[in-house]
């Protein structure tokens, strides 16, 4: 139940037609699984190697794709984003937006990755930290609430 009333509060839907506006994708679609944390693990174990617990994973359509191409009128599918509720809810509990701003968060990470962002590199996770510090204060400004923190990506590499 805690779980359900997070989501409904994230406003999850609203924050990413706005993020894909703001991105340069409006009008794309994208599909979010809001899970467990074991299922993260799962999924992280079967298609990136690493049997180790996450919080958020993202699955481009181009990639899964290959040689094979979308019906007319579904390609701007950018693909799958899975984030685990739990990993939300521990890595919020201090923050002061909670895990509302952590979900967020989570979200647009996820978005970005879609968008072919990464942060292997020192640069590149400074615009990924900069592109979701925009979106979530933007967004935070239209519901009227305090800009959320987002802490500097730190490189993959």
């Amino acid at each position: 139940a805690d779980e359900r009333r997070l989501v409904g509060r994230s406003e999850l839907p609203e924050l990413v037609s706005a993020a894909l506006a703001e991105l340069g994708s409006p009008g794309a679609s994208v599909t979010y699984r809001l899970t467990t944390a074991a299922e993260l693990r799962r999924l992280n174990r079967s298609f990136a190697g690493l049997d180790s617990a996450t919080d958020v994973l993202a699955f481009p359509a181009a990639a899964a794709l290959g040689d094979f191409r979308l019906p007319p009128g579904s390609e701007r599918f950018l693909g799958d984003v899975a984030i685990s509720v739990p990993a939300a809810q521990e890595a919020g509990a201090d923050l002061p937006g909670g895990p509302e701003d952590e979900l967020r968060l989570l979200a647009v990470h996820g978005l970005l990755h879609l968008l072919g962002h990464d942060h292997q590199g020192r640069a590149e996770a400074a615009l990924m930290s900069r592109l979701t510090r925009s979106v979530l204060t933007r967004e935070a400004d239209r519901r009227g609430r305090p800009a959320p923190l987002v802490p500097e990506l730190q490189p993959a590499s």
